[in-house]
């Protein structure tokens, strides 16, 4: 009997997943990866059974025939066989139009991992101000993009309520600077100013 070596539609296909993937990165990629793992089966399956198709003929040829062998000489099973054998040549444009798509999936998800690694994470926390001229250390374990601190609330001060500063690298606000690490919070004025006042405590966004 013939086999079907045809992949009429993927397991996983990539169309189904939502326009902005919500799986982790190694979900991802494997999704990426099955298409390609079918195709690759689906290939491997029909080379096997050309090869030992190749080995049946050449044995028939080799010890009952000799000189040319026409169709009718064979039985119905091997005649369909060969006659399936003929359809190579559309069964691989068909192999080279998924090795295509293959290939476009795989730009598509280089695509991908280029737009999720250029999205911005943000880290968010307080620290407690150590006084006048002083330097407090606030490490984040990688360099900011823009640092935003907010000191507390002044209780009756309609006019500035909440005090902020912004800092963007390669650009430091009076009492921000950013560095390799995270930032450095001073206190150049002793008022309650987004920096470092003595025993105030700051909120920070971080957008890495």
């Amino acid at each position: 009997m013939n086999q079907n070596f045809t992949v009429p539609a993927f397991a996983e296909p990539i169309t189904s997943l939502p326009d902005t993937p919500t799986c982790e990165a190694a979900e991802l990629k494997r999704r990426f990866q099955a298409p390609a793992d079918e195709v690759r089966e689906a290939h491997n399956a029909l080379a096997q059974a050309h090869e030992a198709l190749d080995i049946k003929v050449e044995g028939i040829v080799t010890q009952a025939f000799v000189g040319a062998i026409h169709e009718s000489m064979l039985d119905g099973d091997l005649t369909e066989k060969l006659n399936g054998k003929a359809d190579q040549t559309a069964l691989d444009a068909q192999i080279q139009a998924l090795s295509t798509e293959e290939s476009n999936r795989m730009k598509a998800d280089n695509v991908l991992q280029t737009q999720i690694a250029a999205k911005c994470a943000i880290v968010t926390g307080t620290y407690t101000g150590t006084g006048l001229d002083k330097t407090q250390t606030i490490s984040l374990g990688f360099r900011p993009k823009a640092v935003l601190v907010a000191s507390a609330r002044w209780s009756g001060n309609y006019y500035d309520p909440q005090m902020m500063n912004l800092a963007i690298d390669g650009m430091d606000a009076d009492n921000i600077c950013i560095t390799s690490n995270g930032f450095e919070a001073k206190l150049y004025f002793n008022v309650n100013s987004a920096g470092n006042m003595d025993e105030t405590i700051f909120r920070y966004i971080a957008f890495r």
